[in-house]
């Protein structure tokens, strides 16, 4: 979706026209879901917060500002609440002491990417990068962002984000290149 079709479906929403937010869900409700996940590591987390996302996206149609890139906007905004859930998370373990809300153990989120990618070698492979990497390569491949952009959500300088997305890239070349040797 170009920035000017967004526009035009953030319009639509602004007039209380519900199509433009199925437009927009249709388009990037994949891609919303993905960063959530790849934050969380919870798919019922990340159902939520998707969920959560377009009501609040319904709700402030109007702050967006035209003319701005729309990818950016709906990733950062994503990325927030993701990260609000994790804080919140936290101190509700904290308080609990002895619950552990926050987080699957590492067998179960590489069964979660695998459901979600569908290739075992894949989520094996994307279970090996750091969070950073798994963040900049999903928003990478997923969302179709610039580097430019994805610098700007994380708050990262240019130079890091390509660093690590090529980093990120030769480690997955080089773990799946040993899978399918074996």
């Amino acid at each position: 979706m170009t920035d000017r079709q967004f526009e035009s479906r953030i319009t639509l929403i602004q007039q209380g026209d519900r199509q433009g937010l199925k437009d927009i869900y249709s388009e990037y409700g994949k891609m919303i879901y993905h960063c959530c996940l790849n934050i969380l590591h919870n798919p019922q987390d990340a159902e939520d917060i998707t969920a959560d996302f377009f009501l609040k996206l319904w709700k402030i149609a109007d702050t967006y500002c035209f003319g701005g890139k729309h990818k950016r906007w709906l990733v950062t905004i994503a990325r927030n609440m993701a990260l609000d859930l994790l804080k919140k998370q936290s101190r509700e373990q904290l308080a609990a002491e002895d619950e552990d809300y926050g987080a699957d153990s590492p067998d179960s989120s590489v069964s979660t990417e695998e459901a979600v990618t569908g290739g075992m070698a894949v989520a094996e492979a994307l279970g090996h990068l750091e969070q950073t990497e798994r963040e900049i390569v999903s928003m990478k491949v997923l969302a179709d962002m610039t580097f430019k952009d994805i610098a700007a959500v994380l708050g990262k300088p240019m130079g890091t984000v390509t660093w690590k997305y090529r980093n990120a890239i030769t480690k997955l070349k080089k773990f799946i290149g040993e899978v399918d040797s074996v």
